[in-house]
């Protein structure tokens, strides 16, 4: 387990020399098994847990050992999950038949470019790219090393996309982009721009920037059925939920989680560190490592504030209007 903590990046309490062999599910662990709890809700289960160790939290208090203390369990447990579990069999390097290859692309000899895959003119696949059946890559796009593109997807022209960057299937990056219009001096080189080690869920929609690129950045994850808006940008190592809507021109800051459904308005400025809860809507600035929820979105705390006196205004109308009913017979019998 040391080495193990070491490789991602926690704190050991408790015996160092215990082997781990897995990862699991708290319920599902088994002795050699590695699992995790990531708030407090969960800590009644610990008890119950069969694994070898969990990581935790550095503010849970637990009699559990060993331990693995992180500063984000959630990300950390994604990390050991790389280490134990098989990577998927990439296929055989080479050019299906049936794939059409313009003559000025440069597909590298260790990548797999499968089925009726289509590649435009001067784009490039870096080494130990996969291209699964009927992937689509526009004119003048950049497919960087270990990059995994599942089946149906389009890559827009001038889309760049970073190195062990996965994209699921049906998505489309640069979308809205007019093939036939003239290129202009100022415009970007890339209308779309994926950094390192990113993932996108299947069918997402990422529209192409005109003056200035869509970014995504290194190591960012994003679920299914997410639209980003034109020439927005979305810092490093953020997590965004399926079904969120991002408006154009939109700044997300680094190690931001957005929850599923919510809106981000046009050109609205997220800042680091910051949590959106489920179906909010971000209409205004957001400052770094704040916590909001609501539409409009608005401090958590307040939010929750706010919808538990919702809840109790059905009692006090009635109040009202028992009150309104004795001030009428009061009135009535001073006549």
């Amino acid at each position: 387990m040391d080495e193990l903590a070491k490789r991602i990046s926690c704190e050991v309490q408790g015996d160092p020399s215990v082997i781990i062999e897995g990862v699991n599910t708290l319920d599902a662990a088994k002795p050699g098994e590695l699992s995790f709890v990531h708030n407090e809700k969960y800590i009644s289960q610990i008890k119950d847990c069969k694994a070898s160790a969990i990581v935790v939290p550095y503010d849970l208090e637990t009699d559990f050992r060993p331990l693995l203390r992180s500063r984000d369990p959630y990300v950390t447990f994604g990390e050991a999950m790389r280490i134990f579990l098989p990577r998927r069999q990439r296929p055989m390097p080479g050019i299906h038949p049936s794939a059409v290859v313009a003559e000025s692309a440069q597909v590298d000899p260790e990548a797999s470019v499968g089925p009726y895959c289509f590649i435009g003119e001067g784009s490039v696949i870096q080494g130990a790219a996969t291209l699964m059946a009927g992937t689509q890559v526009g004119d003048g796009c950049w497919i960087g090393p270990s990059v995994w593109i599942f089946p149906q997807v389009v890559v827009g022209a001038r889309t760049r996309v970073g190195e062990e960057t996965v994209i699921h299937p049906g998505t489309v990056l640069g979308s809205g982009l007019d093939p036939d219009k003239e290129i202009s001096e100022d415009a970007p080189k890339y209308c779309v721009e994926v950094g390192r080690d990113v993932e996108i869920g299947a069918n997402v929609t990422v529209e192409a920037g005109s003056k200035n690129p869509t970014r995504i950045g290194p190591g960012t994850k994003i679920d299914n059925l997410v639209r980003i808006g034109s020439g927005a940008r979305i810092g490093d190592d953020c997590i965004i939920v399926a079904q969120v809507s991002i408006g154009a021109g939109a700044v997300i800051g680094n190690n931001v989680t957005l929850a599923g459904q919510v809106g981000i308005e046009p050109n609205r400025q997220i800042g680091d560190e910051v949590m959106v809860g489920a179906k909010s809507l971000v209409e205004d600035e957001v400052e770094d490592r704040a916590v909001v929820s609501g539409i409009p979105a608005i401090r958590h705390d307040l939010d929750l504030r706010l919808k538990a006196h919702l809840r109790r205004l059905p009692k006090l109308f009635q109040r009202l209007e028992s009150l309104e009913r004795q001030l009428g017979e009061v009135a009535s019998g001073e006549k």
